[in-house]
């Protein structure tokens, strides 16, 4: 499934539709059907991917144990564990990222931690890592330390792996 087609497409829907379809597909998230048909997809000690919604992005996990409604992971890189439903995880390594048109502002959908971003700050153009994905804001972390927080309309995406490394290596992303 392309998630920026779908994002696209639900543009135009009103609120009320947004909060009827969002019914619809919690009632197919539950469904035992389903969540039975993954359960089964994978056994204990297998590595899978996850959905990290506070981080809005892909995380590599392996399978610690599976219940009826959650499995319990450890997530690869932080070495923590979740248990999280089985909704989260990403069996058919579908691309996850939502892209935005070239004119189009950038929202919370479209951004992930560690992502380059800049913006405009009385004429100086600013660029830095994304640390965290607030309501309205992202924080981030420049290359000089400096941390901001920018309202995700005047964002725009970079590609910078010179900013990205060298912000890794402060250690300064959460």
């Amino acid at each position: 499934m392309n998630y920026t087609d779908v994002m696209n497409a639900l543009k135009t829907a009103s609120l009320f539709d947004l909060f009827r379809l969002g019914i619809a597909i919690s009632h197919e998230v539950e469904n035992p059907d389903r969540i039975k048909a993954v359960r089964q997809a994978f056994k204990v000690g297998d590595t899978v991917s996850f959905f990290d919604e506070t981080e809005n992005m892909l995380r590599s996990a392996v399978v610690m144990e599976k219940n009826i409604k959650y499995v319990s992971i450890i997530d690869k890189t932080q070495r923590r564990i979740w248990k999280v439903p089985y909704c989260f995880l990403n069996l058919d390594n579908v691309n996850t990222d939502i892209h935005c048109e070239r004119q189009e502002k950038l929202t919370k959908n479209h951004l992930k931690i560690g992502d380059c971003v800049g913006f405009n700050k009385d004429g100086e153009q600013i660029a830095g890592v994304v640390n965290r994905l607030n309501y309205k804001t992202v924080s981030l972390i420049t290359a000089d330390r400096r941390r901001w927080r920018v309202s995700y309309g005047c964002l725009y995406k970079i590609i910078d792996a010179d900013l990205a490394k060298r912000v890794a290596e402060l250690n300064l992303i959460d």
